[in-house]
């Protein structure tokens, strides 16, 4: 299972865990917490890591669920360092063996507090097999060449002012089903179709309501 996989490849990263629980199991990384949540998800091969929140000039991986500091997040992360109950975090949902090895390196990133790279959720393409060595030169219609892709935006933490101002508007509960539990950051128009993180933009969402969601407006 990739939680499996997570818990191993965070051992040999960053050392044994610090605590293990029936729920997480919580490593350290130069003072950073990590936490691993084993009692979730259940019904597919993924894995849920939480981290502190980065600072507001440093980006967040599109795999993530920004959460506000009182959101009712997993009771099991405050006691890891930066994941202390009333402090905002991260909640990272990997998928593939890729995921984890970008994950491996943004952890780094922030506990090392370096510039944070843009995690890469996009699997690479397939490339064809190249042209036996006899077989001479390839003709190649540079017409017909794909237009390059323009580099991925940069999804920056929100700031902790937008954060309190979308709590206090929307009081504290999902807009959606009024629930006060698992609350996170939804971006109404999401970053990847060129929404932004300013106070309009953004709403509270508890967890199942964002994830149902998905990336549409």
């Amino acid at each position: 299972m990739l939680k499996d996989q997570v818990i191993e490849r965070f051992h040999r990263e960053f050392g044994p865990p610090e605590r293990s629980t029936a729920k997480v199991t919580a490593f350290k990384a130069a003072g950073l917490g990590i936490v691993v949540q084993i009692d979730q998800p259940n019904r597919e091969d993924a894995a849920y890591v939480w981290l502190p929140y980065p600072p507001d000039d440093q980006p967040v991986p599109e795999i993530a669920l920004e959460y506000a500091g009182d959101s009712g997040r997993h009771s099991g992360t405050h006691a890891s360092a930066g994941l202390a109950q009333g402090l905002p975090a991260l909640k990272l949902i990997l998928r593939s063996a890729a995921e984890l090895n970008d994950v491996v390196a943004y952890i780094k990133a922030l506990a090392g507090k370096s510039p944070l790279p843009v995690l890469n959720t996009t699997p690479p393409p397939i490339r064809s097999s190249a042209p036996d060595a006899d077989s001479g030169p390839v003709l190649v219609d540079i017409n017909a060449m794909p237009i390059a892709k323009p580099p991925a935006p940069r999804r920056k933490a929100i700031p902790r002012a937008v954060q309190r101002e979308v709590w206090q508007r929307d009081g504290g509960t999902c807009v959606q089903c009024n629930s006060k539990k698992l609350l996170c950051f939804d971006h109404i128009v999401p970053f990847s179709l060129g929404g932004s993180n300013s106070v309009r933009n953004l709403q509270l969402l508890c967890e199942p309501c964002n994830l149902s969601k998905g990336n549409r407006i």
